[in-house]
């Protein structure tokens, strides 16, 4: 199908594909656009079935959401590493810690090399990778289904090794953050996170039960994405690092 778009449309594309959500008045302010002329462009995006309406804004559609891994990574990536470079000054040496899935998990790995004694449990096979360069750094990696472009390892396999393990530190992310209505009360909403798949929600919560602290990374572009496969509440969390 020939898709007939504006140079403008086409540069609105490659914000979402970069950051999966667009403001209204980021779009307008970026462009030197009026509020309206936004709001066509975004229907005319939408009706193609390129985007979706969000309130306030435009995301990706649902099917894009979970992108290929060397997209994510490049998605936000100073955040990221701040994100990154904030959890690893707070990890102590000697300590055993999980590293769960995603591109931020990635980033805290690259600042792991100049700690001692760590011994690091994971199902990341791009965190894994990267630490495999440290030989004073002991790590364990999942067996399970290798997903390529997600670059990690899921699967019953994974939820039971991370049961093997008793950590001091399980360190996880997301793909969105959203309040939910609490079953005790209608009245009463609780912030949970929420994975795109399964698969993915049930190696988090095996990382979350077999630790001593879990931590969740995420930052603050999580809260304007949904997704699927409830986690667990913002509440369970002793850390929650945003950039």
């Amino acid at each position: 199908m020939n898709i007939d778009l504006s140079n403008r449309q086409h540069h609105i594309l490659t914000r979402l594909t970069q950051q999966s959500y667009c403001s209204i008045d980021q779009l307008s302010s970026d462009f030197s656009i009026t509020k309206q002329t936004v709001r066509r462009d975004i229907n005319a995006l939408c009706d193609l079935g390129l985007a979706r309406r969000r309130n306030g804004g435009v995301s990706v559609p649902a099917s894009l959401e979970n992108s290929n891994y060397l997209t994510r990574k490049a998605s936000f990536s100073d955040v990221k590493h701040k994100i990154a470079t904030q959890v690893a000054q707070q990890i102590p040496n000697g300590s055993t810690v999980f590293l769960g899935i995603g591109t931020t998990i990635s980033a805290i790995a690259e600042q792991l090399g100049q700690h001692q004694q760590l011994r690091i449990v994971t199902n990341n096979f791009e965190a894994a990778a990267i630490l495999s360069h440290y030989d004073h750094i002991e790590t364990w990696i999942a067996g399970g289904r290798l997903r390529h472009n997600d670059r990690d390892i899921i699967g019953e396999s994974s939820d039971d090794f991370f049961q093997q393990f008793i950590a001091d530190i399980g360190i996880i992310s997301c793909a969105a953050v959203t309040p939910l209505q609490s079953i005790e009360t209608s009245k009463k909403t609780v912030e949970w996170c929420l994975d795109h798949e399964l698969q993915e929600a049930k190696v988090s919560q095996a990382i979350i039960n077999n630790s001593l602290q879990t931590w969740l990374v995420a930052h603050e572009n999580k809260w304007h994405q949904q997704a699927s496969s409830k986690v667990a509440p913002l509440t369970n969390f002793n850390q929650v690092f945003k950039g």
